[in-house]
């Protein structure tokens, strides 16, 4: 039949012979079915991957090794100190926290690294970029490229109250752009 001027017509004909009208074909329904199936694939797959962000460890202690897409980061060494330079000195009430971290590009990719991507949290809630100064001759962590297989280590320095036993430093994946922290380690 043909769908067009409804006269009965040859279920092969691809023209009707009455209004001459071309006829639809099965083609474009197996089309749209494949797009379909790739769109439902790519939603499942994209809920999956949200699955798994989702249960992702997130939260460390300043011990633990973190992996975070292929890298490793980790704490090296923590200290709170009043600086060693005469000049250089924190404000009354506070002091320098100096973080030592080491990143490890595990991935088969080079990545990029950023100091602007720590943050740290004190007991109030107030979350700052670390300082652009440092509380004596320690290698400052930069920013750059590490190839795969590559490592470094660099101190970061944060002015943060006397005594506070609460401090998180948190590891965003793009500090510009990202709202929620990739990894967070208790410091102790």
């Amino acid at each position: 039949m043909c769908k067009y001027c409804r006269s009965e017509i040859d279920k092969k004909a691809k023209v009707c012979p009455n209004c001459k009208k071309k006829q639809p074909g099965i083609a474009k329904w197996i089309i749209l079915g494949i797009v379909a199936i790739f769109i439902i694939a790519s939603i499942a797959g994209s809920n999956e991957e949200n699955k798994k962000e989702k249960n992702r460890k997130k939260d460390f202690t300043q011990s633990e090794i973190a992996t975070f897409k292929d890298v490793k980061y980790s704490i090296v060494n923590v200290e709170k100190t009043q600086g060693s330079s005469q000049f250089v000195k924190p404000k009354e009430g506070y002091e320098y926290v100096k973080v030592t971290v080491k990143i490890e590009n595990t991935s088969d990719e080079k990545i990029s690294y950023n100091a602007l991507d720590w943050q740290m949290v004190n007991s109030d809630g107030q979350e700052d970029a670390f300082g652009t100064y440092t509380a004596d001759d320690d290698v400052t962590l930069s920013s750059g490229e590490l190839d795969a297989g590559g490592k470094i280590e660099g101190v970061l320095v944060w002015e943060q109250k006397i005594g506070d036993n609460n401090l998180r430093l948190r590891f965003y994946n793009n500090a510009l752009f990202d709202k929620k922290y990739s990894l967070q380690f208790k410091l102790n």
